[in-house]
């Protein structure tokens, strides 16, 4: 589907990959100089290990039940997850994951999806939150992991959010709810692309300047502060993953200008503005 999008002849590099002594297999999925996409990365990742001291402490630390803080349970972990860096700076990234992760008995899922924007178009940052908040178990739900989201994906040495929201959940554990977590996690995974194409559709033809694509690989350069210094995933796999499936969320051109404050009443302090200040979308 990703390649009918991109309209070129631009195809996936599938990279199939297994760890030592059993302990996971996954596969990284690369789409590169796309008409669409100048980036697009999915990958899919299977592990069963024990768990560090480090990881334990982090887990039982929010909360999950039956963890031991010392560490050394078995675990096993699944999980997709996608970035889509658009050529335009037109048309905001995507990203999203699912995830579920067990330990003994017990499992919970976690997953998000969000865009990042690089000039903002209301309607269609709008539509994006609307869509999934008809996807939500309800509007109380929608808001909850809407909050999530914005409180999650957020740059304290910047005060300002990586982008203009969408959904962010995790530990969620099945019976702790009022719905079916898993029903939920499967109906979230194959709605992912379907929030962010109509956007595409939209966008995908409207001119842009290189002074706008100048913008987009500056913003870019918020998106690794973010994901370097804040991830929680990408910290978890820096420290013994797989280096080329875990930085393949990486934009492929990004730029940093010393003091680049953007024009009072430009379209690039409008977007500041909406970073500075999540909105309600809907």
């Amino acid at each position: 589907k990703c390649e009918e999008m991109d309209a070129s002849s631009s195809t996936f590099r599938v990279d199939p990959w297994r760890r030592e002594n059993d302990k996971g297999f996954g596969c990284t999925c690369v789409l590169e100089g796309g008409e669409l996409f100048e980036k697009a990365a999915v990958n899919v990742t299977i592990l069963k290990d024990v768990l560090s001291e480090e990881r334990a402490k982090a887990m039982s630390g929010r909360g999950r039940q039956g963890i031991a803080a010392s560490g050394g349970q078995p675990y096993e972990a699944a999980a997709l997850s996608l970035v889509f860096h658009p050529q335009s700076p037109l048309i905001p990234t995507l990203r999203a994951d699912i995830r579920r992760f067990k330990v003994g008995s017990r499992e919970w899922y976690g997953g998000g999806c969000d865009i990042t924007p690089v000039y903002i178009f209301e309607e269609d940052i709008r539509q994006f939150h609307k869509y999934w908040k008809d996807k939500c178990p309800s509007p109380d739900v929608y808001t909850q992991f809407k909050t999530w989201c914005d409180d999650y994906f957020y740059l304290p040495a910047r005060g300002e959010h990586r982008g203009a929201g969408g959904l962010f959940f995790d530990d969620l554990e099945p019976g702790e709810v009022d719905y079916d977590v898993e029903s939920f996690a499967r109906d979230f995974s194959n709605g992912i692309l379907a929030s962010w194409s109509p956007i595409v559709e939209k966008r995908r033809s409207m001119p842009y300047t290189s002074e706008q694509k100048e913008w987009q690989l500056v913003r870019r350069g918020r998106y690794i502060e973010f994901n370097l210094l804040y991830d929680r995933g990408i910290k978890f796999g820096l420290k013994g993953g797989r280096m080329e499936s875990i930085m393949v969320s990486a934009p492929p051109t990004v730029k940093w200008k010393y003091q680049m404050v953007p024009e009072k009443g430009s379209e690039e302090a409008r977007l500041i503005e909406v970073l500075q200040n999540p909105r309600e979308w809907v």
